[in-house]
């Protein structure tokens, strides 16, 4: 079972969280034309990045000294709220904790929306 992740003095959501938030809507804001779609990679330890934006999920995956120490969070045109980067990082932590890896980098993976989502995934069901 995951550990409790404290949602930090700020309210709800975890520090993790809002830095992923964070890093993932600055690179959204910083240069929205371009960055849409491109990759980044967070770290599952603080929520923070390498500060890169990568072309492809492939290319993110490629860079880190280990696979496993990140998620990969596509950049969409209306970037991560904390709520999505909480159940993101969860869903990756669990998964990564269960056994699951990322087997091909470049297959795209639906992002479950709820916590109800995320049981059945690592369940199986």
């Amino acid at each position: 079972m995951a550990a409790y992740v404290n949602p930090g003095p700020l309210g709800q959501y975890s520090d993790e969280a809002r830095r992923c938030s964070d890093i993932v809507n600055l690179h959204l804001l910083a240069d929205r034309e371009d960055n849409v779609g491109r990759w980044v990679a967070i770290r599952l330890s603080d929520g923070g990045s390498d500060g890169k934006i990568y072309d492809s999920r492939a290319e993110a995956v490629k860079w880190q000294l280990h696979e496993s120490q990140c998620a990969y969070v596509c950049i969409g045109p209306d970037g991560m709220t904390p709520r999505q980067a909480e159940i993101f990082l969860k869903f990756n932590r669990q998964a990564y904790e269960n056994g699951l890896r990322m087997i091909d980098p470049d297959r795209e993976v639906a992002m479950p929306e709820n916590m109800e989502e995320v049981g059945r995934i690592i369940r199986g069901r």
